[in-house]
């Protein structure tokens, strides 16, 4: 008896696996018609845990940006270890130690990288074999990623200094320091900026500065802020129709000639990043959770609330935009209508993305306060 029923138990398992092995495989001839198989628009195809060991109630925070490039992604760990991982499964390439954290991001340079750490030095190793090639003491935390321009790197310290280096030796060209009279900043910085012959970066005494590219010499100066503290401009100045667009924190959004610094409009909105181009225009990013769309002038097409958070990256992702929060999220939003199509969730209640968000092709990256460096797809 159980040995006459054994081919028919054989037969109904044999369909029974080739009809589930076909559900969500794509389109059968037994699925629906007009039925559309739903899937997240951000799906995490890998998660690291980047943070260092800390006291119980003591959390450190997260300001690194990661890096994709030619299929690597470098990520500073703040336990002290600059890491690259392969892009396509995660798998750690090499990890040296700097014995020091990280509030900056990588800069590629032919096969090297070259970052900054919290102990005020500038690195430069090889890329794909992590091979120091050199190793330079700027005195004060680095918080900003490097700008390259005619083979030379500048970066911004925490002590309100601009270093010029030859990209190749590492060696100090010219450095400018400011004087800022305020006791409590931010302690963020804003990111160099190239203009022609000018470098033009923000200080955290709310002024805007252009510096001589060759020497260092201060070209121009403008004031953007008349607060009396956290008036920092932490925002790197964006560039679109020489035109410059900057705003320090808690203030207005400047438009400026980046040839003299003279400012020609104020908006009436404040934003909390520099902005991205899309077909329309300017959007911009506010400390309200607002994205805002503007023309070239700062005249305002269209404004949309999608946090309650200040919002800390926009960027293009696929064909849509990835925006960051201050309330631990990334949202998928519609870049036509600036509808929010998907919002994903980092985790964890005091996640926030205060570094940089970045792509490539399919690929974000990105590194939460709390650590965690997420790698979408």
């Amino acid at each position: 008896m159980k040995n006459s029923l054994l081919p028919f138990v054989i037969l109904l398992s044999s369909v029974l696996i080739t009809s589930c092995s076909t559900v969500g495989a794509g389109k059968q001839s037994w699925w629906p018609k007009g039925v559309v198989e739903s899937r997240p628009l951000l799906n995490a195809s890998w998660i690291k845990n980047l943070d260092p060991v800390s006291d119980t109630g003591n959390l450190p925070i997260g300001l690194q940006t990661p890096l994709i490039h030619e299929g690597i992604v470098y990520a500073g760990h703040n336990s002290g270890y600059m890491q690259a991982y392969e892009l396509e499964n995660g798998r750690l390439i090499w990890s040296e130690f700097d014995a020091s954290a990280y509030h900056g991001g990588v800069t590629t340079h032919k096969d090297q990288i070259i970052y900054g750490t919290v102990s005020g030095r500038v690195i430069s190793r090889h890329g794909v074999l992590g091979a120091i090639k050199y190793s330079v003491d700027l005195g004060s935390s680095v918080e900003t990623r490097g700008t390259i321009h005619n083979g030379r790197i500048f970066f911004q310290t925490r002590n309100h200094q601009i270093f010029s280096l030859d990209i190749e030796t590492g060696k100090i060209l010219w450095a400018y320091k400011r004087s800022v009279p305020y006791l409590t900043t931010l302690q963020r910085a804003s990111a160099p900026t190239v203009f022609k012959d000018k470098l033009l970066v923000g200080f955290a005494d709310g002024t805007l500065a252009g510096l001589s590219i060759d020497e260092g010499v201060l070209l121009f100066e403008s004031k953007l802020s008349n607060a009396t503290k956290f008036v920092d401009i932490d925002n790197t100045p964006f560039i679109f129709d020489d035109r410059v667009y900057i705003s320090p924190v808690g203030s207005v959004l400047s438009l400026l000639d980046p040839n003299t610094g003279k400012i020609l409009r104020a908006s009436e909105f404040q934003t909390s990043r520099a902005p991205i181009v899309l077909d329309d225009g300017l959007l911009f990013g506010t400390p309200s959770g607002e994205l805002i769309l503007t023309d070239k002038n700062l005249n305002v097409i269209k404004t949309q609330k999608i946090s309650e958070g200040t919002i800390t990256n926009i960027v293009k992702y696929k064909k849509f935009l990835a925006v960051s929060t201050t309330n631990g999220e990334i949202k998928v939003v519609n870049q036509k209508t600036l509808e929010v199509l998907e919002t994903k969730k980092l985790g964890h209640a005091y996640s926030a993305v205060f570094g940089e968000m970045v792509t490539s092709g399919e690929n974000l990256a990105v590194i939460s306060s709390r650590n965690r460096l997420f790698i979408f797809k």
